[in-house]
């Protein structure tokens, strides 16, 4: 007996700490999160609200649990529900009045449940569902969806699932209807039938992507006004010419006829794009597309084109004179082959403010007065391309940009910088630069720029030694130096940074530093983010910045061992400071700053990273004992008051001996 009462204490002591120590165990999982107005339960293998989730919860994320079938008392007592997302709830079956007491309930996210019933009063309740998500649910029919109790609808997604054709678009409401998703399902067919409930809708957005259309009825889509309509990714088993011809008629923003990267090549013949001159479009995508027979005429029917996306259309030159698109604004060349920006005839677009030829697939010349033609061109993206400014940098290649506001040349071929090289574009706000080698021949590059608000310099080899640099930027609000490493490692240049008394970020990560001047930033009055992250400082130094009241400090990925707790006790309440990444010492040298950070963890950005460097513990979990007790400081303080008082008494005693020795 008394060996079975032991056997059992062993049992429960084992079971008692197995509980008590394993951080896996069930009830530890499954605790909700709060987060703003609700509770995060997703992926915790529930199958009914838990008691934790109050009643009157307005945003509940329940996914990844299992709740196989949804009845009316399943969310019966949150009655204040404003967004409930049950995506990938293994939910089967919908049956009646499931919602009947969430009368506030807008938005409803079911993606991924394999539905086979939806019940005709499934939704009925909310007074205002504005947001309905089935994809992937593989719904077969838009008639298998009860459409009464959808009158309010803005969003319907079905995208995904398995729906076959438009048979029962009728029975919606579709009044406040402004965007149907309806891409990657297994529709083939779209006749004028089809679309007309919808056709007396304005400012509508559907997506067909990624269905294999088989035939689209010439004039399906006649008399329709759209925000956008989406085609990519359709063109595997149908002709583009034929569905340009279901298109005519149409009027929308927006249309997309790319592809993806998978999809089989589509050439475009020219004639086929007869069909946009019944065709009223603004925005134009034909990413990935080949045109078979380019000439000055393709677009000719596109007058009144605002934007065109040539992205990855293969191309490595445009016709010379090209007819149609006089009214471009917007043209976008990223990843193509040409040679030389001079290949893309910009005297056809005169209307031309935004220009992209990023990520060109050869190095790309930059002939001189290649854009002279673009007077109202506000915006240039050569990035990523290899630019070879033929000569040195940047004026004639600028020349007749006078109305520009964004230049980025990041990722360009080292180059050789004129005297202030940016003179033809005065009113220039965005520059960048980054990744581009350059030398100079002008202390003063920018002096010019007075109305530059942000400068990428980032790994350009830029030499901070020349205290010059920044003169005349008097409007500059973002100075991104990363990557240029500072000779010495010492930044002390008091005066670089005062042209730029109105910066706001200053990135200088990743420059090697070992210190900086303590008056370096004093002048930087407005300044609110500092990035000095991945160099090698061993010392947080604050008492370099005007003010701490507001103010970002990222100090991560640096060598900083000890923290004097003084250098950041003055952070505002709007301000943080970042040592993620550091080697910490978590002993008593670091006692006081960890106690910091445990009482300041809002002012402690990425505070789960920012850890002792021995064991790599949380900082804010780090335990160590440096102060004695108040009892043992008490008796050690007693102690030694009575062994000095012993001491005294002593040496009183003996004066008072030697004195009567000496009278005798």
């Amino acid at each position: 007996m008394e060996r079975d009462f032991v056997f059992y204490m062993l049992c429960y002591t084992i079971l008692f700490h197995f509980l008590a120590c394993n951080e896996a165990t069930p009830w530890a999982r499954r605790q909700c999160q709060q987060i703003a107005n609700g509770y995060d339960c997703s992926d915790m293998d529930l199958q009914l609200i838990p008691d934790e989730v109050p009643n009157s919860v307005q945003i509940l994320k329940f996914s990844f649990n299992y709740l196989p079938a949804l009845y009316n008392f399943t969310f019966q007592r949150l009655n204040n529900l404003h967004s409930l997302d049950l995506t990938r709830c293994g939910i089967t079956f919908m049956y009646e009045d499931i919602f009947k007491k969430q009368p506030y309930l807008e938005f409803l996210i079911l993606i991924g449940n394999p539905l086979v019933f939806i019940a005709s009063r499934a939704f009925s309740g909310p007074l205002a569902l504005k947001y309905l998500s089935l994809a992937q649910s593989k719904i077969k029919s838009l008639s298998d969806i009860p459409s009464d109790n959808l009158a309010h609808l803005e969003v319907l997604d079905l995208g995904g699932s398995d729906i076959r054709s438009l048979d029962g678009l009728s029975s919606f409401r579709w009044q406040k209807l402004n965007s149907l998703h309806l891409d990657m399902n297994s529709i083939e067919r779209i006749t004028l039938t089809d679309l007309e409930p919808i056709h007396n809708l304005v400012g509508m957005s559907i997506s067909f992507k990624g269905n294999d259309f088989v035939y689209i009825e010439p004039g399906a889509f006649q008399s329709l006004n759209l925000i956008s309509l989406d085609f990519s990714g359709c063109f595997s088993k149908m002709d583009f010419s034929s569905l340009l011809k279901g298109l005519e008629g149409i009027k929308t923003n927006r249309l997309n006829l790319g592809l993806y990267e998978t999809d089989p090549n589509v050439n475009i013949p020219s004639a086929a794009l007869q069909s946009f001159c019944k065709i009223l479009v603004t925005d134009l995508d034909f990413q990935l597309q080949h045109f078979l027979d380019l000439n000055n005429s393709t677009f000719h029917c596109l007058e009144g084109l605002k934007k065109l996306d040539l992205t990855r259309t293969h191309l490595d030159s445009l016709p010379f004179n090209m007819i149609g698109l006089s009214t471009l604004s917007h043209l976008v060349l990223d990843e193509n082959r040409f040679s030389d920006v001079c290949h893309i005839s910009t005297g056809s677009f005169p209307m031309l403010t935004h220009l992209s030829v990023s990520g060109n697939s050869k190095p790309l010349n930059f002939s001189n007065r290649c854009l002279e033609s673009l007077r109202v061109l506000e915006e240039l993206d050569l990035s990523l391309s290899s630019v070879n400014h033929r000569g040195p940098c940047c004026n004639d290649q600028l020349f007749g940009l006078g109305e520009l506001k964004l230049l980025n040349l990041s990722y360009s071929l080292p180059t050789f910088w004129s005297s202030q090289p940016f003179s033809a574009i005065p009113q220039v706000e965005h520059l960048d630069f980054s990744h581009s080698l350059y030398t100079l021949n002008d202390s003063s590059p920018f002096s010019n720029l007075q109305s530059l608000r942000t400068l990428n310099l980032s790994w350009s080899n830029t030499n901070l030694t020349n205290m010059h640099i920044f003169k005349g930027l008097k409007t500059l609000q973002l100075l991104n130096l990363k990557g240029n490493p500072i000779q010495g490692g010492v930044l002390a240049q008091t005066e670089l940074f005062k042209y730029v008394s109105l910066l706001e970020t200053l990135i200088l990560s990743s420059c090697k530093i070992t210190a900086f001047g303590e008056n370096l930033f004093k002048g930087l009055t407005r300044l609110r983010q500092v990035d000095l992250s991945e160099n090698k400082l061993v010392k947080l130094s604050t008492s370099g910045f005007y003010s701490l009241f507001f103010i970002q400090l990222n100090f991560a990925s640096n060598d900083i061992v000890t923290v004097d707790v003084e250098s950041i006790m003055n952070l505002g309440k709007g301000s943080t400071v970042d040592l993620s990444y550091n080697p910490l010492a978590c002993n008593c040298s670091n006692f006081q700053f960890i106690n910091w950070v445990k009482k300041n963890t809002i002012k402690v950005k990425h505070l789960m990273e920012t850890v002792c460097n021995a064991t790599g513990t949380r900082i804010i979990d780090a335990k160590l004992q440096c102060e004695f007790p108040v009892g043992v400081l008490a008796f050690i303080i007693i102690l030694v008051v009575i062994i000095i008082a012993f001491a005294v008494f002593c040496l009183v005693r003996r004066i008072r001996n030697y004195s009567s020795y000496t009278q005798l």
